[in-house]
């Protein structure tokens, strides 16, 4: 399937959006840009630790709201658009840890309404959720716990190394909140560095950790996750992001995103000299 299909059979305007990785590792960046060109409106972009991909999305136009634990640049500074949004209100915010976005999506899993948390208790967040209720332990022991609530994904997209074509997929390295993802989500999306034969899934890095239950579409888009990294491929495309940063989102758009295939978005990148400054 191309990308193409695979975003627009997918999403819809206002669904809940996953995004897998984590800051400027293994985002499923080539799938945010096609977002970006189909003008998809009013998500709410749920992420561990968001960067690049919720930043731009948000300068895209593209997102009305933001579950995540920290978005930013990392060394690189703050994120300017989403910064920009968050201050001006054309974006709400919901407050999460990571312990909040990983039982959220337990309990989609789990299928349950909520899950207890300890560690929240005393902290800012009832201040700042009004989804989130205080509760004392039900058989006796006198705890008090946080009722935290399910977070039901429409749509998970992931990008990984290796998949096959019904979606079993491989990640060397940290795996994160992608496993979880991508057993929740209603719809998922593969994007993938390499295809591979079913039965060689067992033999590589990683032993399958994402089944195809939920898989739609899977997508090969080498280097899909420039400029950030794909472990154990290639790290992140600092002097990209750095670019990204002193642009115009206007004219990024213009020279990158609005553009025919991800061919060409590789050659306007630098082509194989910025390919070669990141493989690993």
């Amino acid at each position: 399937m191309s990308l193409e299909e695979a975003i627009s059979d997918n999403i819809e305007d206002g669904n809940i959006v996953g995004f897998g990785g984590l800051s400027f590792w293994r985002k499923p960046m080539a799938a945010v840009r096609e977002i970006i060109r189909q003008e998809k409106k009013n998500l709410t972009v749920c992420t561990f630790v968001g960067g690049i991909e919720v930043d731009m999305l948000i300068a895209g136009g593209c997102i009305s709201k933001v579950k995540a634990c920290f978005v930013g640049m990392e060394m690189f500074g703050m994120a300017p658009h989403y910064r920009k949004a968050v201050e001006s209100g054309n974006v709400t915010i919901s407050e999460e840890s990571e312990a909040s976005i990983a039982l959220g999506l337990k309990c989609s899993y789990l299928k349950v309404p909520f899950m207890p948390l300890k560690g929240i208790i005393g902290t800012d967040f009832p201040k700042v959720r009004d989804d989130i209720k205080e509760f004392e332990d039900p058989l006796g022991s006198g705890t008090k716990l946080m009722a935290l609530p399910k977070i039901d994904l429409d749509v998970a997209i992931l990008h990984v190394p290796y998949a096959d074509e019904f979606g079993n997929a491989n990640i060397p390295g940290a795996v994160w909140m992608d496993d979880d993802m991508a057993k929740t989500a209603k719809r998922t999306i593969i994007t993938c560095e390499r295809l591979v034969e079913t039965e060689d899934i067992r033999y590589l890095p990683g032993k399958a950790q994402l089944p195809m239950q939920t898989t739609k579409a899977v997508v090969k888009l080498p280097f899909g996750a420039h400029p950030t990294s794909c472990y154990d491929r290639y790290t992140f495309d600092a002097l990209h992001i750095q670019k990204y940063l002193k642009m115009d989102f206007s004219e990024y758009k213009q020279k990158f995103v609005s553009i025919d295939s991800h061919a060409e978005y590789l050659d306007k990148v630098g082509g194989s000299k910025a390919i070669l400054n990141i493989l690993l």
